[in-house]
């Protein structure tokens, strides 16, 4: 139901686009901020935003656990991102970036100014979304400088922000909500090297030995469809065709993954399906299991084992590191303070619908934060 949404598109543009699911046709503002060329300015070096010496919140500089971009050698600063940027989809360069961050920010604050947000007695609601974070993330792996560094030029993005809110709506009239859809694994390389137990999945070693236990079992083995998402999905045909219950290969296979190395637990559709997990892994997987859409078998992994490259880092269990985030509320009708209370991302909405004084969105299974609330 949003007015507008806007995305950023990098390769060799550099600016901001939107869908015909919201406008026809960009706003004349818009238009006239990608015919500035937003993206240029930044594509210059980058370098750590303090002495390098300072950055105690991460590893050494040069290791072995993060992905370089394609054109440099090692992942060290600094980076020269316009002798980069042909070899890594040109303007997209900057999304793995700091300045990804700071070109939302510009956008952000242009929409303010243009769209009159905050000006009149109906209020506005500006979502935005810092991804650059991600995107070094992944590439750079928790534990790396990059991701430090785009941490500390995140902060000075977040109080232009204000500060600009401060001048245009009044530091009285607005409330701010932030939090993150994830968190994310240390480098399992990493941990190894530190002594931690941690490792790497290799599906299509997984799908393989699967695939032969069928043969084996049923002497069929396009019984199993797909294999995604750790996630095992049937092939209804195939159980069909060869006269067999859903029910008894999900369990032939939940027996077989168990036992699997590298898998802590395992779900079939059948129990999703039929029991109440009230906490843990079981409710999570459960309050994610699609009827339609989701796979006959569950499996997760141990704590520290990812299917992805030996660099970088990645994200999507249940364990704490990826599904425990920052929640933070500021502004106006926002207490002071703090808590170590367990919240939940669902909360958000009911809290930003009662301190608005309207009803609870349709689908909302949360509850409002009540202490953070005057």
């Amino acid at each position: 139901a949003a007015d507008a949404a806007y995305w950023y598109r990098g390769g060799g543009e550099g600016t901001f686009i939107s869908s015909t699911f919201y406008i026809n046709e960009l706003p004349q503002w818009v238009k006239d901020y990608n015919a500035s060329n937003p993206s240029q300015p930044y594509m210059r070096e980058w370098n750590t935003l303090y002495p390098l010496s300072t950055y105690t919140a991460s590893g050494t500089d040069l290791n072995d656990f993060e992905k370089a971009p394609r054109g440099k050698e090692t992942a060290t600063f600094p980076y020269d991102l316009p002798a980069l940027q042909d070899e890594n989809g040109g303007y997209s360069l900057l999304k793995a970036t700091p300045y990804g961050n700071s070109l939302v920010a510009d956008f952000a604050i242009a929409a303010l100014k243009n769209e009159q947000m905050g000006m009149d007695a109906i209020p506005d609601f500006l979502a935005i979304s810092f991804s650059s974070t991600d995107y070094v993330g992944h590439q750079y792996g928790v534990n790396a400088v990059e991701l430090e560094d785009t941490y500390l030029r995140l902060d000075l993005e977040l109080e232009r922000l204000l500060n600009a809110l401060d001048h245009q709506v009044g530091n009285d009239n607005y409330t701010v909500f932030l939090t993150a859809d994830h968190g994310a694994v240390n480098n399992p390389a990493y941990l190894q090297s530190q002594g931690i137990a941690a490792g790497y999945f290799e599906n299509d070693t997984l799908e393989q030995y699967l695939k032969e236990q069928l043969k084996i079992k049923y002497n069929n083995e396009k019984i199993i469809k797909k294999i995604s998402n750790s996630q095992v999905f049937l092939d209804y045909e195939q159980l069909e065709m060869a006269q067999l219950k859903s029910e008894d290969v999900q369990r032939f296979l939940s027996s077989l993954l168990t036992n699997y190395k590298s898998i802590d637990k395992v779900y079939t559709r059948e129990a999703l399906t039929n029991s109440n997990f009230t906490n843990g892994v079981g409710a999570l997987i459960q309050n994610g299991f699609h009827h339609k859409r989701s796979g006959d078998v569950v499996y997760v992994l141990e704590p520290g084992v990812i299917s992805y490259s030996r660099t970088g880092s990645t994200h999507g269990s249940s364990q704490s590191y990826d599904t425990h985030v920052p929640l933070l509320f500021y502004g106006a009708g926002i207490n002071n303070g703090t808590s170590a209370q367990r919240t939940h991302i669902i909360d958000i909405a009911p809290t930003i619908s009662s301190l608005l004084g309207i009803s609870f969105p349709n689908g909302a299974t949360g509850n409002p934060i009540l202490p953070v609330l005057k």
